[in-house]
């Protein structure tokens, strides 16, 4: 069977991918012509390896040589560049797979900013902590009021939101129901605080929290959290599109939430 235009495509693609070092190549020549000589000189590849690609990319002609030189095509530019977009696009969605894969039904709104990787903390096998470090120092650097969601309940965290009570900030706080349930067996205290402290409004989401979202008065920091409710990444933003969506976010949990004062008597004479 005759191969077609897909066929073709496919193949012209594959071809592309196929080394590191095509690519290399590719990369050069959008800087400037150059004889295969210079480019021994750029590539990590031998003369030969050299030569064989020139002349693939020649019969596809995204490159032509002239007096000497090899130099992109107008086509082989475009090629170029949507491929850097791809690399570029396959290296984000690498260093935000840690924080994607564990977003929930949040994760189709998603602002772009959110997955560029210098705004991302995520945890490692050589770091674990490294996100919920990062976290918890974000929470130490608020300025302003904070709202946050959050479906875990950790002593850090507790001891976050005391000192910025002391400080006079004053605190919008989503939970859900097993965080109650811990809290009331666990965090009593913190619990209290919760319900006296004038600076501190707690609310009790309807179904379980499947993210952690904390806003002062202009950063937004996003947490993901796995199936244990360990903290996987973080991503930090001071965007106005990424705060401006935050807000909507933070609104729509508060809608399906209940203040704790309200929740709180229902659930302490559940058996």
């Amino acid at each position: 069977m005759a191969e077609g235009p897909a066929d073709t495509v496919f193949e012209d693609c594959r071809y592309l991918t196929g080394s590191p070092q095509r690519f290399a190549v590719l990369s050069q020549l959008r800087e400037r012509p150059a004889r295969p000589t210079d480019l021994c000189d750029s590539v990590d590849a031998t003369r030969t390896t050299i030569q064989r690609i020139l002349a693939g990319f020649s019969e596809r002609q995204w490159v032509v040589k002239r007096d000497g030189e090899y130099r992109l095509t107008v086509t082989g530019q475009r090629v170029f560049d949507r491929y850097r977009a791809l690399v570029d696009e396959v290296e984000r969605a690498r260093a935000a797979g840690p924080l994607a894969a564990h977003l929930g039904s949040i994760a189709g709104e998603l602002p772009a900013d959110l997955l560029d990787p210098a705004c991302l903390t995520t945890t490692s096998e050589q770091n674990p902590l490294a996100a919920i470090n990062r976290f918890t120092d974000w929470m130490h650097e608020v300025e302003g009021d904070v709202r946050a969601i959050s479906p875990i309940v950790t002593s850090v965290f507790n001891d976050a939101a005391v000192e910025l009570l002391e400080t006079g900030t004053h605190i919008e706080f989503i939970i859900d129901h097993s965080v109650l349930e811990r809290s009331v067996s666990d965090f009593s205290d913190a619990l209290e605080r919760g319900l006296e402290h004038e600076n501190i409004n707690t609310y009790v989401h309807d179904t379980a929290l499947d993210i952690g979202l904390a806003l002062d008065r202009s950063r937004v920091c996003l947490a993901a959290y796995d199936d244990r409710n360990n903290v996987r990444a973080i991503a930090e933003s001071d965007a106005t599109a990424v705060y401006c969506w935050a807000e909507t976010v933070f609104d729509q949990y508060k809608e399906r939430s209940q203040p704790l004062a309200a929740v709180l008597p229902v659930q302490e004479n559940n058996p």
